[in-house]
């Protein structure tokens, strides 16, 4: 397996890491809760359900690295 590929249960685990409820990421994402909740006991999705997940998660993971590399700058 790459390890690059994201797991459906890795959804579940990025969206607990930034502590937000799936009503909240299925709003950020446009989906429906009950759509998050079937991604996340491992049901099937399609691609046009993982897109809006996975540019959420992803997005917001590297815009917290980019915030913290900018504010290291900040201190120089």
């Amino acid at each position: 397996m790459n390890p690059n590929t994201t797991n459906l249960r890795d959804i579940k685990k990025m969206r607990l890491e930034r502590h937000w409820l799936q009503d909240r990421l299925a709003e950020m994402s446009g989906l429906n809760i009950r759509t998050i909740q079937r991604i996340e006991n491992g049901k099937n999705a399609g691609l046009e359900s993982l897109k809006p997940l996975l540019l959420i998660l992803i997005k917001k993971k590297n815009w917290n690295r980019l915030e913290k590399k900018k504010n290291m700058f900040r201190m120089l």
